[in-house]
């Protein structure tokens, strides 16, 4: 019996599965990672730059390089950002507890591969991982304990401690005191700790321009008022309403292609960032926050802001829709009354027309009669003699009149009926 085949995706869907894990399982570690903003020229630049480096390029969009017992670097391309993430195990746990706790094992000037990488760099972090807790003399010279978050995560198996601030070489911190994680655990403690940063920030990026949007929609949203009392005041003409409202549709449709995508990307990063924090399963140290709750209070009121650009954006186009709607219907009722007036005016011409027509027709009768008359006048003269044809004259008019009479209204009787 034959196997059956395989669909063609099974295997790459398979792998994709397991492709986003960091190599990192046992303390000591220290990881460095990079996000990189590009646009589209330097998105086609990288995967140029990508391809000239030694490693293993996948077809996902992710690669790594120089990956062995000790340390290796990977390469990862989102949408519209690249991160690349530098980590090593090679760490003599007494050295950096007696120097720094790990931290600037890693620098950037170790990397002169890095600083040919397309785009500019968004962000950097770094995260020591030793199965050591430091004194707090220790943890305050390289965190900043006064505003630090710490917290237990994955069930107190390790404590986390970070300032949120840049440190030498222009990287967050984060050190990880390892308390027994096990098999992949630290793995994914470390791809929750970077990706909940990365997201956060990322979601920023909405920040300014839902700002830049309130300050225009304050100044659009008096606009379409002015429309509109204009409009029920009738102090301008429908034409000059119709044109400021379509100026004003225009720009709303401009802003809501311009801050549809950033504004989808916030919203997707914040919620990714939320189900990292998840992840985590925080539980409270005595004396600070949790990184869940600074986040929050650092990252809510932003994204509440981008909501609230976004509410009245479509609230400002609803709005226009409706007052257009007012507009047509208000022409439409011109238009109709136009039309009532045009019909009047056209019924009154009618009836002028049917008067006019009806004395033409009776001096049609006249005319066709005296024609007639004089017609069948040259006949009778010619045959009869004069003083017979004179008594003649009176019974040939009347009948004459009678006739072309009949005549013209048979024929009239005779159109109506076609045209009905």
């Amino acid at each position: 019996m034959s196997r059956p085949s395989d669909h063609p995706l099974r295997a790459s869907l398979s792998d994709l599965m397991h492709a986003r894990v960091i190599p990192v399982f046992a303390a000591p570690a220290v990881v460095r990672s990079w996000v990189y903003l590009l646009n589209d020229e330097e998105r086609a630049a990288e995967r140029t730059w990508i391809d000239a480096l030694a490693g293993e390029h996948g077809a996902e969009g992710w690669t790594l390089h120089d990956i062995g017992d000790t340390g290796g670097m990977i390469w990862e391309r989102h949408g519209e950002f690249s991160t690349y993430l530098k980590f090593t195990t090679a760490v003599d746990q007494d050295e950096a507890t007696q120097n720094g706790l790990g931290f600037c094992s890693l620098k950037t000037a170790y990397f002169p591969w890095l600083s040919g990488a397309p785009g500019s760099v968004f962000r950097s972090v770094e995260i020591a991982v030793l199965p050591y807790e430091p004194e707090p003399e220790q943890l305050q010279a390289s965190i900043d304990l006064s505003q630090a978050v710490c917290c237990d995560v994955f069930g107190g198996k390790a404590r986390i401690w970070s300032d949120f601030r840049m440190h030498e070489g222009g990287a967050g911190r984060i050190y990880v005191h390892d308390r027994g994680l096990q098999n992949d655990q630290l793995s994914r403690l470390l791809q929750n700790l970077i990706e909940i940063g990365h997201y956060r920030k990322l979601a920023l990026l909405g920040f300014p321009v839902a700002r830049e949007l309130m300050a225009w929609l304050k100044e659009a949203e008096a606009r379409l008022a002015a429309v509109t009392s204009d409009m029920a005041s009738q102090s301008a003409s429908q034409a000059q309403v119709l044109d400021r409202l379509m100026a004003l549709s225009d720009e709303v449709e401009q802003r809501v292609n311009a801050v549809s995508f950033r504004q989808g990307a916030t919203r997707a990063y914040a919620q990714l960032a939320e189900d990292r924090l998840v992840s985590l399963r925080e539980s409270r140290v005595e004396g600070f926050s949790t990184m869940a709750e600074f986040i929050e209070r650092r990252l809510r009121p932003a994204m509440r802001t981008c909501d609230a650009a976004e509410r009245r954006l479509d609230e400002i186009s609803s709005r226009i829709g409706r007052v257009s709607d007012l507009l047509r219907a208000r022409i439409s009722i011109s238009l109709e009354v136009q039309n009532q007036d045009l019909l009047k005016s056209m019924d009154l011409r009618a009836r002028l027309q049917v008067k006019l027509s009806g004395l033409v027709e009776g001096l049609s009768v006249f005319a066709v009669s005296y024609y007639v008359f004089s017609l069948l006048k040259y006949v009778v003269d010619s045959a009869v003699p004069k003083e017979v044809a004179h008594w003649l004259y009176a019974p040939m008019i009347a009948g004459i009149l009678a006739l072309a009479w009949l005549f013209i209204y048979h024929r009239k009787k005779k159109i109506e009926e076609q045209a009905e």
